[in-house]
């Protein structure tokens, strides 16, 4: 830097941004491989969901209301955490990966929206007994294709994706015995955006309000 002609130093800049870029991808395709091959038996423990949904969300600048997350266009995360969630049964770090996986996943999918606009929510329904954690996103939701086999390994509509990140969030969620859903949230026949939660039982011995 600061030794050659503005022309190569111009070139030299971008071919550098060009190979730390390269570099990044080739990183988080290896990591994701690896989290999905190498996945460890969950070990369970009770597990406080809104804390765990608090800590990831101050990794994407929320720390109370709404937040904007500057690296990915602004896009707007909104926290709404039902303070009467009891507390699950859970691998504490496997979960953490399934809430940044999702997370992700929505603050990706607005990036062309208009309207960027994603919800985290956690609900608790005393009368099923289970915990609900709840994505939803104002991007342009799933393709149907991806609806169908969204779950399946190396599947995805994105140009730089693996196809992995749904697939890990749905071996985890199996560890942990919860029920996972994708959907595409449609109003008068026009999309939305798309939704993802999952729903775990809650232990009749655990249903103490951790909020």
């Amino acid at each position: 830097s600061g030794k050659l002609a503005e022309p190569e130093q111009i070139v030299v800049t971008k071919s550098v941004k060009t190979i730390v870029d390269q570099v990044d991808a080739m990183k988080r395709l290896v990591n994701e491989f690896r989290d999905y091959a190498r996945l460890p038996a969950a070990e369970l423990k009770p597990v406080d969901l809104n804390a765990l949904a608090i800590d990831i969300l101050q990794l994407y600048g929320v720390d109370d209301g709404l937040a904007t997350h500057a690296k990915h266009g602004g896009t707007t995360i909104e926290p709404i955490l039902d303070p009467q969630c009891p507390r699950i049964m859970g691998d504490a770090q496997q979960l953490r990966q399934v809430i940044h996986n999702v997370l992700q996943y929505a603050v990706d999918a607005t990036e062309l929206s208009a309207k960027k606009h994603v919800t985290l929510a956690t609900q608790w329904n005393a009368e099923t007994k289970r915990v609900r954690l709840v994505v939803k996103d104002t991007g342009t939701g799933f393709p149907e294709y991806i609806l169908k086999r969204a779950f399946e390994p190396y599947v995805t509509s994105k140009s730089h994706g693996t196809g992995l990140g749904l697939a890990v969030v749905k071996k985890i969620a199996d560890e942990h015995g919860a029920r996972i859903d994708i959907s595409n949230r449609v109003t008068d026949g026009v999309i939305q955006g798309a939704q993802v939660s999952l729903s775990f039982t809650v232990d009749s011995v655990l249903t103490v309000k951790t909020g």
